[in-house]
């Protein structure tokens, strides 16, 4: 069992390559300190065999040999290796272990398929908790699948066929195939782990010119990529090879990962396909986590520690979401979705966010941050309204709705009118908490949207904070919502 603070070490030993990750903090929603890897190949078997070369295993085990030297100088309290498809199928595969366990300082665990799946499908759970469907875990030697609903795991699967084999398992694709129109034939969404699915998504990204450079809850509707395909087949080697953050490696794959997307589409009644931030070694950490830890919330947990590291006011911050909860939507009579309440609580925990800059660049800069920051637990649209929420927070234009949207039309051009709407109704109300208030939760006590500002300011103890035309301007606006 993992402690809230403990720091881990994880070598994932695949079919490609092996990686080392280092995770420290809350380990609902770690930091990770560290993240590299070398391609070995250990599931490029000798020809003819399923034995594992001597010059992947030399690979592979001076990859730990050094990985070991990065553990010594962070001092992680766990590390822990586990190996896959490529060990777990190999005929050497004792004496791989073998060596491997000799050099590593850390327990060495060989996954089953089913474990293997259970973990991948658990780390969907942790990066989105309200995950339903199937999950498709591909690597270099083996696909996972299982199915998610309500956090409960079922139909766990696993087939010896990966990217390395996909061309040369027929029978195994047909099996595959099968598992897929039977058991997930009636899902809706699926949640595509794996590098190459993952370089898919980059292609999206960037031929879409997104605005976020965002995979984490990123969703592709059939539409969206049957065009993404035909994009693609246009494309040779060279010009595939510059889409951001593929690797010559995946790019030569990616072809495979196109077509166990179509065959997902074909098969089954799959609507969207959706990208998790985490896969195996977060399912991992995840399943080491006391019940209660894996029930927190992992965006609040991490948007918390920001607010503590970045942010002045945090009772203040917490007292204007009170204040919004209790007095603004009480006096308007208006009632929020637990969805949309979350949010607006998310983007007042961290409203300061951006203080220290300069005011004209304050809005953008909170923005910015927001936008690139590694949240899980948190969809495409809310992380982009959050943002949105904590830019009006800073935005000097706040009184039109048109100069503060122009400025960054292309981010928000991805919420619905709704979502906008929203967006200025309430970033307004926190710009004007803080413009009355200048951060002193006190001074949010006896505020009321009843009474006029100029005799609330009259009666208030808070006279020697100066009220300029643009507060009272502000105020009005907020009571015509």
């Amino acid at each position: 069992m993992l402690n809230k603070r403990d720091s881990v070490g994880l070598i994932d030993i695949g079919s490609n390559s092996v990686r080392l990750c280092i995770y420290k903090g809350n380990m609902r929603n770690p930091d990770v300190l560290y993240n590299k890897k070398f391609f070995c190949g250990l599931g490029e078997y000798r020809p003819g065999t399923k034995e594992i070369t001597k010059e992947s295993e030399k690979k592979c085990v001076n990859s730990i040999i050094f990985f070991n030297s990065i553990l010594d100088e962070i001092k992680t309290n766990q590390n822990i290796a586990i190996c896959t498809a490529a060990i777990r199928n190999a005929s050497n595969r004792k004496q791989i272990v073998k060596q491997i366990s000799k050099v590593f300082k850390g327990k060495v665990i060989t996954l089953s398929g089913s474990e293997e799946a259970e973990l991948a499908a658990k780390g969907v759970i942790a990066a989105i908790p309200n995950a339903c469907g199937t999950m498709i875990d591909m690597g270099g030697g083996s696909i996972e699948l299982a199915s998610i609903n309500k956090n409960k795991l079922n139909k766990i699967k696993s087939f010896p066929l990966g990217i390395l084999n996909f061309e040369q398992k027929d029978k195994e694709v047909k099996n595959f195939i099968k598992e897929l129109s039977t058991k997930h034939k009636l899902q809706k969404n699926f949640y595509l782990i794996g590098g190459t699915f993952r370089s898919i998504a980059r292609c999206f990204i960037h031929f879409n010119e997104m605005p976020l450079n965002e995979i984490h809850q990123l969703k592709i509707n059939k539409t969206h990529f049957k065009s993404l395909r035909s994009k693609i087949s246009t494309l040779n080697y060279e010009q595939l090879s510059k889409v951001p953050k593929i690797s010559i490696d995946r790019v030569k794959h990616l072809h495979i990962a196109l077509k166990v997307i179509d065959q997902i589409f074909s098969n089954t009644q799959c609507e969207t396909l959706i990208y998790p931030r985490y896969g195996i070694r977060e399912g991992y950490i995840y399943s080491k986590l006391p019940k209660k830890l894996q029930n927190q919330d992992p965006t609040e947990i991490s948007l918390n520690l920001i607010a503590k590291n970045r942010c002045r006011f945090l009772l203040f911050n917490q007292r204007s979401f009170n204040w919004i909860e209790k007095k603004y939507l009480q006096f308007k009579n208006k009632k929020l979705s637990n969805e949309r309440l979350r949010v607006l609580k998310l983007a007042c925990q961290i409203s300061d966010l951006g203080w220290e800059q300069g005011s004209k660049n304050r809005a953008q800069y909170a923005l910015s941050s927001i936008l690139n920051l590694p949240l899980i637990g948190i969809g495409y649209n809310e992380k982009i309204l959050i943002g949105y929420l904590v830019y009006l927070r800073h935005c000097k234009e706040i009184l039109s709705k048109e100069d503060c949207d122009k400025k960054i039309e292309k981010v928000i051009s991805y919420l619905s009118e709704e979502e906008r709407s929203f967006g200025y109704e309430f970033g307004s109300i926190i710009h004007f908490l803080y413009s009355w208030s200048k951060g002193s939760s006190a001074a949010l006590k006896n505020l009321s949207l009843k009474t006029d500002l100029q005799t609330q300011f009259e009666l208030s103890e808070y006279q020697a904070i100066t009220k300029t035309n643009k507060v009272y301007k502000l105020f009005e606006l907020i009571r015509s919502f």
